[in-house]
């Protein structure tokens, strides 16, 4: 339930009651706050900067999180601003080829590794949260308090300067300066919009396929002097916060981070009018000077060099700098410098994930190197993880025991994550002599071992999530192999139809438009032959159908023939069982989930 005052007046107090307050609205907070909403929770949503993000961070997203694209909305107009399906190639000390590698057939139904626009998914998800009743936007509102009083709720202290605002799509603004008191420059505009020239919008308004010349329909503030300021005060049931590394959250809650920084920096360089690249990243391992050359679509391309010793920041990001490193691999002519920056990666996890009535998300729970490209598509996980929870125990499904399982199953995954991208680095990116001959020797040498060089050209060391640990009931001793398999990982998504002649003329979709927003139980009946049953619904059957060789088996799940698959809201299996056991799972979940027996029973 949600309740509001009217927008208050510069210098006056505002509040807010919400079920959950979500601090951050980058792509895990936005995410997260779309999937409350959906599941019926009123949800606020705080972010100190004045509009969604505008810089080209993140560039590789998982099959995973294009399949929470698809669940909220957004992949119909992320997927032609996104090069699907690529690979990475890495090259030695010569130059020479050492492998290349690409995810294996999708298991999804979305390709396993793909190179997207992270300015372009924030503006997305900025707009899907705006046209969803139940979220609040409050943009330019920092956050300075937060009071947890570990029975009811949290209340968190805010300060907001100048009106309030539902913020704007930042990827649409160019060359555009937003100044804190007051955020005057956005009304300086004069209608630029970004680099993929579509109007900007607000939040639920028909953005589409706008025109240069475009006007900003957003708050726009007045820009002689120092707006007033107007406190805020939200009380919420629980607070998500996915505020970034710097997190206020956690450093209020007196969490530490575990790990370490870095020792190397790197020049990062976002290029417009790049060109089309082949759709794999390049890894050019030369130990002189490492990069990393990511292509995009529109002519988008990222390149990263590791900064050497001695090297002075300042002009390492300058232009002339930045156009003689890209000059080793491409003509430079005419091209567009979108962001030139030095970073130094993290490796670090925080020692808790859940502090009282408080949950941490996305980089306030995690910060990792970019080699495996995992940091934002862990995320978006925890982003799923987290709201079905709370979700639940918000509407009185669960109980509060429900959340103690978000970072048994997450934690242990990201810093596998943090882990496999320190090592991918460390080994690939090396300037060591020794180091980089052994690698240059060693790598090419798994290609002589068949299932040494599966392990590596179909990039199986990107361990996937498995949840056995978490909330999930242990399978019995008599369930094959193939469907034991199952448990704890994310449901296979292969097109299907409805099964029988009900459904005259219907196109094959993926399973998940079948499976609701709850629990749901999927049997596999027979080879190529499922029945679902979604919590509250009425049992469908169905058919899974090919989708050629790019695509999901048909056959993935007829290992788990005679069984029935318990799927959570998150599409995470948490049984497989007979029929006639079906009952007996669910009430294995009696203490977090009460009523699901009554809901979803045989």
């Amino acid at each position: 339930m949600s309740t509001t005052q009217p927008a208050a007046q510069p210098g006056s107090l505002e509040r807010h009651d919400v079920d959950v307050l979500v601090l951050g609205a980058g792509p895990t907070g936005l995410t997260a706050a779309c999937l409350l909403a959906d599941a019926g929770v009123s949800v606020a949503l705080v972010e100190q900067h004045a509009g969604s993000g505008d810089e080209p961070r993140a560039i590789s997203i998982t099959d995973e999180s294009l399949r929470i694209m698809d669940q909220l909305g957004v992949l119909a107009e992320l997927a032609p601003q996104t090069l699907l399906d690529t690979g990475a190639r890495y090259t030695g000390l010569r130059g020479q080829v050492l492998a290349d590698v690409r995810p294996g057939r999708p298991r999804l139904g979305h390709p396993g590794k793909s190179q997207f626009d992270q300015p372009v998914l924030e503006g997305l998800l900025w707009e899907a949260a705006g046209a969803r009743p139940g979220v609040q936007l409050h943009f330019g509102t920092r956050v300075t308090g937060l009071v947890d009083d570990g029975v009811t709720g949290v209340r968190v202290d805010a300060v907001r300067e100048g009106a309030r605002s539902q913020g704007f799509r930042g990827d649409l603004v160019r060359d555009t300066e937003v100044e804190l008191g007051g955020f005057a420059a956005v009304a300086a505009l004069s209608g630029q919009v970004g680099d993929d020239a579509r109007a900007v919008s607000a939040p639920g308004t028909p953005g589409g396929q706008g025109t240069p010349g475009g006007s900003l329909e957003a708050e726009m503030f007045d820009a002689a002097g120092p707006a007033s300021e107007t406190k805020l005060e939200f009380s919420a049931r629980w607070v998500l916060a996915c505020d970034g590394g710097r997190s206020f959250a956690r450093k209020h809650l007196g969490i530490p981070l575990t790990g370490s920084t870095q020792e190397e920096k790197w020049i990062v360089v976002d290029l417009l009018n790049a060109g089309e690249g082949e759709p794999f990243a390049s890894f050019h391992c030369n130990r002189v000077r490492p990069a990393v050359v990511v292509p995009g679509v529109n002519g988008r391309r990222r390149y990263e060099f590791m900064l050497l010793p001695g090297e002075d920041e300042a002009e390492a990001v300058s232009e002339e700098n930045v156009l003689d490193l890209v000059a080793e691999y491409q003509p430079v002519h005419d091209l567009t410098i979108r962001r030139a920056a030095v970073y130094t990666a993290q490796q670090r996890v925080a020692r808790d994930w859940k502090l009282g009535r408080v949950l941490l998300a996305g980089d306030a729970a995690h910060l990792m190197p970019p080699f495996a490209g995992q940091g934002l598509n862990a995320g978006l996980r925890d982003a799923a993880a987290a709201a079905w929870r709370l979700a639940a125990v918000v509407k009185g499904e669960a109980t509060e025991q429900l959340l103690e399982s978000y970072e048994v199953e997450r934690k242990p995954h990201a810093a596998s994550m943090v882990k496999l991208s320190k090592r991918i680095g460390s080994v690939v990116m090396s300037t060591n002599r020794a180091v980089c001959v052994a690698r240059d020797a060693l790598l090419p040498a798994l290609g002589l071992v068949p299932r040494a060089k599966a392990w590596l050209t179909g990039m199986k060391f990107l361990k996937q999530p498995n949840y056995r640990e978490g909330l999930a009931v242990p399978v019995a001793k008599d369930v094959p192999a193939a469907a034991a398999a199952l448990l704890g990982g994310s449901l296979p998504q292969p097109l299907v139809m409805p099964d029988g002649a009900g459904a005259p003329g219907a196109e094959p979709t993926g399973l998940d438009a079948y499976l609701g927003s709850g629990f749901v139980w999927v049997g596999v009946t027979a080879p190529g032959r499922l029945s679902v049953k979604p919590q509250g619904g009425l049992e469908v059957r169905l058919r899974t159908v090919s989708a050629g060789e790019r695509g999901v088996d048909p056959s993935i799940l007829d290992g788990a023939v005679g069984h029935w698959l318990l799927v959570r809201p998150d599409r995470y299996v948490a049984a497989v069982v007979r029929a006639e056991d079906k009952v007996t799972a669910l009430a294995a979940f009696k203490e977090e989930l009460p009523g699901l027996v009554s809901s979803l029973g045989a």
